[in-house]
């Protein structure tokens, strides 16, 4: 069975990285204060808050122009020349 050990090797390798990416958020926390933690969430709530109203206003943005890009008329169409006297 090398390759249940393989695919265990693979797997434990691919999970290292979210390990220690999620260790500076314990990093943010101090110690000595207990509100510490409570602060830290509060803050990255509003910062997700802030995030997102700002993505909400763009895309509305967004879509207000297309729509209006949309709704405009299109352009006359175009004299055709004709030959002749």
């Amino acid at each position: 069975m090398p390759n249940t050990n393989r695919l265990a090797g693979i797997a434990l390798a691919a999970a290292l990285p979210l390990a220690f990416s999620a260790a500076p958020a314990f990093a943010q926390v101090q110690q000595g204060n207990p509100n510490a933690a409570n602060q830290s969430m509060s803050t990255m709530s509003n910062n997700r808050t802030m995030q997102q109203d700002s993505t909400s206003q763009n895309n509305t943005t967004m879509m207000t122009i297309q729509r209006s890009q949309n709704a405009a008329p299109p352009p006359p169409p175009a004299p055709i020349p004709r030959g002749g006297r």
